[in-house]
Formats: structure tokens, C-alpha cells, sequence
């Protein structure tokens, strides 16, 4: 699946590259570069609103290191050269939001994951602490782990949908997100989110048992979640559509065909 909005603009080229263009290129939205400007981490765009290439490579470089989940600071100095990276990364980030869902109020959960989507890229954000800490809260026995559970849930869930409103805003290539299975609750919003940074406005159904025979509107993308299989009946319907033209797949961690 290729998002239809990736296609850079020769103008963009001629003169460096826009705000809009670099976030193609990177995996990025403005709110980080902005968030990476005033850290001092990048320079800002030339006064038309360009970015050159040394700026470009730059990122990518800082896109690399904060892979592994280093703070600002650490990035900084990274970047500067003053050290090589050190940080202990994600495993602090899961540490802090596990705080945060057993004492934290529920605006102190939702300001601190909206924190961390403006300093990472939404993707790995997603791959390596969100998806990661939902799976260790599943199957957590401890007391107080349904509660903490129910909280995670409903924070990511309030963030894929104030993400999916900016997004329609921003006019972003609109994706459909049919539950088809799921092994939890929280899976496929997590999906939604990973999803909506790679430049698409998602609007999601996370329930099983609605079936979508037919949109409500015209999406440019429709994804099928398979998150524990798919029955032979749905994926002949699948089958049909995808025969039809239809611009629909199969996607997740379970796709094979159940009874």
C-alpha cells in the first residue's frame, strides 16, 4: 500500500523542500519539527518555508538515533558530538507511563503520550513502547491491572480520535480501519495511530461484528484488521471485493483463515 500523497512536488525540489514534502520524506508531522526546532536539535526552514538538503540528512540522522528512544537532551548531545549516544531509551518511557497509569490523573496520562508523540515518530513510538507495554498489560496479573489496563485503552483510543480530527483537517489521504479480528481491544487503535503517521487520515471500526459491506464514504485505502484470523466466509467477501477493484487488503499480525 502506497500513501497516494508521496509524490514531492518539482517545485519543492527546485527550491529545497517544504514543510509538507519533508514530512513525506521522514515520517514526520510539523509539531515535531517544530518540537525539534526549538530544542535546538535542527535549524529552522529558510524564510520561504524551505528546507535544504543538509537539513534533510540531518534528520535522518536524528530519526536514527532516536529510534532507540533517547531523550532530547541525549539527542543533543549525540548530535553535537559531545558524547556518544547513551540512554537506557524505551525501557525509562514504559517505566514512566506505568507510573502514570497507577498514580497519574487520566490529563497527566493523555498530556504525557501527546508529549511523546511530538518528540518520536508515530511509527516508532508505536512498534517499540506502545505496542510492546499493551502487550505486557494484557497479560499483567497484579492488582490493579484491569484498571490499569481500562486506562491505557481509553488514552489510546482518545488519541487515535483527536488524531484522527487533525488529520481530516490537514486533508490527509483518507484510510478506512475495518476490524475484521482482534486479540485485544487496544490493538487496532495502536494500528490507527502507527497508521495516521505515515499520512493518512484514519477513521477506524473496531468492532468485529460490524461488517462494512458498504463505506460511507469513498476511501482511498481500506484495511482489513486481522488481528486472530479471518473466517473463510469474510475472506470470500474479501475475495469479491479485492476482484471487484476494490482498494482493500488484509493487514495484521493474523491473517491466516480460522474456522
Amino acid at each position: 500500500m502506497e500513501n497516494q500523497q508521496t509524490c514531492i512536488p518539482k517545485a519543492s525540489l527546485a527550491c529545497g523542500y517544504s514543510t509538507e514534502a519533508l514530512c513525506m520524506l521522514t515520517g514526520l508531522s510539523a509539531a515535531h519539527l517544530r518540537c525539534w526546532c526549538r530544542y535546538g536539535l535542527i535549524g529552522h526552514a529558510d524564510r520561504g518555508g524551505f528546507w535544504n538538503e543538509q537539513q534533510l540528512a540531518e534528520i535522518h540522522h536524528l530519526l536514527q538515533l532516536s529510534a532507540s528512544g533517547a531523550t532530547l537532551p541525549e539527542l543533543l548531545a549525540a548530535r553535537d558530538g559531545a558524547a556518544p549516544l547513551r540512554t537506557v531509551g524505551w525501557p525509562a518511557h514504559r517505566g514512566n507511563l506505568l507510573w502514570q497509569l497507577e498514580y497519574g490523573s487520566d490529563c497527566m496520562l493523555c498530556r504525557g503520550l501527546r508529549q511523546l508523540t511530538t518528540i518520536y515518530r508515530i511509527g516508532d513510538l508505536v512498534d517499540h513502547l506502545m505496542m510492546p507495554l499493551n502487550r505486557w498489560l494484557q497479560h499483567d496479573t497484579r492488582r490493579g491491572a484491569s484498571r490499569r489496563l481500562s486506562r491505557f485503552d481509553a488514552c489510546v483510543r482518545r488519541h487515535a480520535e483527536v488524531t484522527q480530527r487533525t488529520t481530516q483537517r490537514q486533508g490527509l489521504t483518507p484510510l478506512f480501519l475495518e476490524a475484521v479480528s482482534v486479540r485485544d481491544e487496544t490493538e487496532i487503535w495502536l494500528e490507527s495511530l502507527r497508521l495516521s503517521g505515515e499520512g493518512f487520515c484514519v477513521e477506524t471500526s473496531s468492532d468485529p461484528e460490524i461488517e462494512h459491506a458498504v463505506l460511507p464514504k469513498k476511501y482511498a485505502h481500506h484495511l482489513l484488521w486481522c488481528g486472530a484470523g479471518i473466517t473463510q466466509a469474510r475472506f470470500r467477501r474479501f475475495c469479491a471485493s479485492l476482484a471487484a477493484g476494490e482498494p482493500v487488503m488484509l493487514c495484521g499480525p493474523q491473517r491466516d483463515i480460522v474456522n
